[in-house]
């Protein structure tokens, strides 16, 4: 049985960026919080991935080494929002165009609003 409180993944290269993300998160929302390296996802199983209502996913500066692990998400249909430094990924990642972006450093209205945007409804 699926714990009640919702459970949210957060994939960064940057532990303190990551503990700034748990931070805001927790600030507002009532959940779970699981902190990890991008490629530390390759570890979790369907069934685990199944356990997550939304990813953050940090995307490097150049995203095709991180496009297998994102298709990966997509397809156990993980809940996505993608993070990432600067401009570049702005206006989305490509192939991905529809997963939005928080930009780094984090704006906490913005990140909150965007963390209950695609954060997957519990029962």
């Amino acid at each position: 049985m699926k714990p009640s409180l919702p459970h949210i993944l957060i994939a960064e290269r940057e532990f303190l960026i990551a503990l700034d993300a748990e931070y805001l998160i927790k600030l507002a929302l009532d959940c779970r919080i699981t902190l990890l390296r991008p490629e530390q996802v390759d570890q979790w199983d369907a069934a685990a991935l199944a356990d997550v209502d939304l990813c953050l996913f940090d995307v490097p500066l150049d995203a095709s080494p991180a496009a297998r692990r994102i298709e990966r998400l997509v397809e156990a249909r993980v809940p996505l929002l993608f993070t990432s430094l600067g401009d570049l990924h702005a206006g989305g990642v490509e192939g991905f165009e529809v997963i939005p972006v928080a930009r780094k450093p984090y704006d906490g209205e913005t990140l909150l609003a965007l963390v209950r945007e695609r954060l997957r409804q519990t029962p």
